[in-house]
């Protein structure tokens, strides 16, 4: 299973209450982490979590964003974490398998692409 998201930067503000509605304090501290960079990181946290839903199917399916939580390697590569509906979907239709992430964002765009392996 395939998913992929592609979005528009100008489409996100740096709002408190939404921002805590999709991340958690990991996630906002990267999102933080390079002020001039906040808008492309939380749109690539957006990008993200939505590709991992389309992935694993859950479209409509009322799962959290934080359910799906967004993490770094000391090398910079991500990978996510799951939890609650996520991490049940993922424990019953791919079991022994893992989600693989890429995310990549520029000026005006954030994509991200995720692949059930």
């Amino acid at each position: 299973m395939i998913g992929i998201d592609l979005v528009e930067v100008d489409r996100f503000t740096l709002d408190e209450k939404f921002i805590s509605r999709i991340a958690d304090e990991e996630e906002i501290g990267y999102i933080n982490s390079a002020p001039a960079l906040s808008l492309q990181r939380l749109a690539a946290l957006w990008a993200v979590k939505e590709a991992v839903i389309k992935a694993l199917n859950l479209g409509g399916t009322g799962v959290s964003f934080r359910d799906i939580k967004l993490c770094h390697e000391e090398t910079g590569k991500p990978y996510v974490e799951l939890s609650g509906k996520a991490k049940q979907e993922m424990d019953a239709f791919h079991y022994g398998k893992r989600v693989e992430v890429s995310l990549s964002h520029t000026k005006n765009y954030a994509t991200a692409i995720a692949i059930i392996v």
